[in-house]
């Protein structure tokens, strides 16, 4: 139950999340610029830069970041500012950011604010703008917001993003378009964190723009085993487990295929860190930390980082993503926690850096240079669900949309928490 885990922890170990969610926090009130998108990335350990590329994914997740960053506990800045913020970056998002039938681009440049990319139209990172703006707008509790966000969620068609009734596998949705107008040949096809708040979107959708409910059960579980545990996904890591189900509560709805995706987080972040020390033999970082995820490592070239697609089934380098460790904190709290006091006092520079935590190469003396927007939004929805019993997820629940996709999809509540209520 929510709070349980939190109480579970020391004072100081409390203190220290609490330092890392502010940091997280910081990164979306620094980097929204003048048009109200969110860079993706920025310099975690040195000198700042300007003219990177705008995220919509990271733009999503930072209009929850900056209405949280109103609230308490945080008081970074003030409900006015914080509403002030919100509606520069739906208005941009609504009249200045290309689209087709209301999907957006993964990356638009800041100057331009065209697409940037071989996604030119993209998804999810439209799903999270989408998801975001109704937050942020809820949470603030702004008429004015609500009606932007809402024009920007209602002008998606889900069905036309959609693979076609007459194909092998109907009603899942494409990954988006290239800048050539023809569709990317990928689906999001697999029941996971990452695609569940997608579908329950699109699914809870007004009725001339929503994918049928049967579309879940068309999904893949693609079940392996990695480290000695058998679950859902095994092949890939962290970020795919956590991201989407800090939006859904999860434990109360379970989905019509009963796949637990709570439960299959918990496992897919212990057979994460098993894996790390299974292979600390080999890697020096690995006898101390853990974290197997997207993101950035050490490349061929010095001074070069390169962005990786680090699993527990792939790509081991000795490369440890603390970071996104953090939005497992909730399943295991003393793994994760282990992994931030084996940073602050290893005998290399800390990664701990203005945003949080760098990722690590202990075997290569190599800490990376960035913090990547997504990454931080995670932190931030995970750390506050923590530390604030599920507010994230509750704000969410109260989205006609998010109940509406949820019954279309056929999830149910579970009898333990309608007995509880």
């Amino acid at each position: 139950m929510p709070g349980l885990a939190l109480a579970s922890i020391t004072q100081s170990d409390q203190r220290l999340l609490r330092l890392l969610q502010r940091r997280a926090l910081r990164y979306f009130l620094d980097n929204q610029g003048p048009h109200g998108l969110i860079q993706d990335r920025q310099s975690n350990l040195g000198p700042t830069r300007t003219g990177e590329p705008l995220s919509l994914a990271a733009t999503g997740m930072g209009l929850i970041a900056i209405a949280l960053a109103s609230a308490e506990p945080y008081r970074l800045v003030s409900r006015d500012e914080a509403i002030k913020r919100v509606r520069l970056t739906l208005d941009t998002a609504l009249d200045r950011i290309p689209s087709h039938r209301g999907i957006l681009p993964h990356f638009v440049s800041p100057e331009s604010l065209q697409a940037i990319g071989e996604d030119a139209l993209s998804t999810v990172d439209s799903s999270w703008l989408v998801a975001g703006g109704l937050w942020a707008a809820t949470f603030l509790e702004d008429g004015e917001l609500v009606e932007i966000a809402s024009k920007i969620y209602k002008r998606v068609d889900w069905r036309y993003w959609s693979t076609p009734t007459h194909s092998a596998d109907p009603w899942q949705i494409r990954h988006g378009r290239r800048p050539n107008g023809r569709f990317l040949p990928c689906r999001w096809d697999r029941a996971n964190g990452e695609t569940v708040m997608m579908y329950v979107l699109a699914a809870g959708a007004e009725d001339d723009c929503a994918i049928p409910g049967s579309s879940w059960n068309s999904l893949q579980s693609f079940y392996g085993e990695v480290a000695g545990h058998r679950f859902n996904n095994a092949d890939l890591g962290l970020f795919v487990f956590q991201y989407g189900i800090d939006m859904l509560d999860l434990r109360r709805w379970r989905s019509p295929t009963n796949l637990d995706l709570m439960g299959e987080a918990g496992i897919a972040a212990l057979a994460n860190h098993d894996a790390c020390r299974e292979s600390a033999g080999r890697f020096r970082t690995y006898r101390h930390h853990w974290g197997l995820s997207a993101g950035d490592g050490p490349g061929v070239n010095p001074g070069r980082d390169t962005y990786c697609d680090y699993s527990p089934a792939k790509s081991l380098d000795g490369t440890a993503h603390l970071t996104a460790t953090l939005a497992s904190v909730a399943h295991h709290p003393g793994p994760v926690l282990e992994n931030l006091r084996a940073a602050m006092e290893g005998p290399d520079r800390s990664p701990l850096g203005r945003y949080g935590m760098s990722c690590i190469n202990r075997d290569q003396h190599w800490v990376g240079r960035d913090m990547v927007g997504i990454d931080a939004g995670a932190a931030v929805l995970a750390l506050d669900n923590f530390l604030m019993e599920d507010r994230v997820r509750t704000i969410f629940h109260e989205l006609d949309c998010v109940q509406r996709g949820l019954c279309r999809l056929g999830f149910q509540e579970t009898a333990s928490f309608r007995l509880a209520s």
